[in-house]
């Protein structure tokens, strides 16, 4: 019996062991969401609409999977250049492309 409650709390602690980092990224998406209602950011799909239409890029595929800098307010969108991947840093205020990789 003591045992399975030695078992059952250590599990339970580990499941927790996640949450703040979890709550965390929820919190910085919902600040993004709200920084785009209120214009203070470019919504995802038009930075990305964006960058697509300007060469090089338009000639890429856009792979998905962005992932975003809250502290810098910067964007890291993932295209395919042939056999070679291509990362793309943009900022969410401007739409600027701000460093490319390679």
């Amino acid at each position: 019996m003591f045992r399975t409650l030695i078992i059952a709390l250590s599990s339970a602690s580990l499941l927790t062991a996640g949450v703040p980092a979890a709550a965390r990224g929820d919190r910085d998406q919902d600040s993004l969401r709200d920084a785009a209602a209120q214009g203070q950011v470019i919504p995802l799909n038009r930075l990305i609409a964006e960058v697509r239409s300007r060469p090089p890029y338009s000639g890429m595929t856009y792979l998905g999977g962005p992932q975003f800098d809250p502290e810098r307010m910067i964007y890291a969108l993932k295209f395919m250049d042939g056999a070679q991947v291509v990362i793309v840093y943009v900022d969410a205020r401007t739409g600027r492309i701000v460093g490319r990789k390679p």
